[in-house]
């Protein structure tokens, strides 16, 4: 291997990490998205995304599910649900992405982030 081989192959690499800092990792904490919680279709809460909290939700049934907001992503934390699929969802952190408990009536939705989660058609 020839020393120009080197120069282009320590290129390349870098150009190719440059692009995915650019696409995927620089990322801004608070980036005017917020996350919406429903109950029953209707929003019990709303707020940003780049904003730490806790929203516990609860209802006179006694169903209760716990959304954590942390570093830009937001994630069902506890659910008194009997399957768990909410709690086992990725966290969601881009537009459109969402958690659903279907038993306890519970949405978490994120929007307006500006980070498009795309396809397998689009990429």
């Amino acid at each position: 291997m020839k020393k120009n081989d080197v120069f282009i192959i320590a290129a390349a690499v870098l150009l190719a990490a440059a692009v995915w800092l650019l696409t995927n990792g620089i990322r801004q904490k608070d980036s005017g998205g917020e996350v919406v919680v429903y109950k029953d279709g209707e929003v019990f809460y709303a707020g940003p995304i780049g904003t730490d909290t806790t929203i516990t939700v609860e209802d006179e049934l006694g169903n209760i599910n716990v959304v954590l907001v942390k570093d830009g992503k937001a994630i069902m934390q506890k659910a008194n649900c009997r399957d768990q699929i909410c709690v086992n969802t990725r966290p969601a952190e881009k537009d459109g992405q969402a958690i659903i408990c279907l038993p306890n009536k519970v949405s978490v939705e994120v929007r307006n982030t500006g980070t498009k989660d795309l396809d397998g058609v689009s990429e």
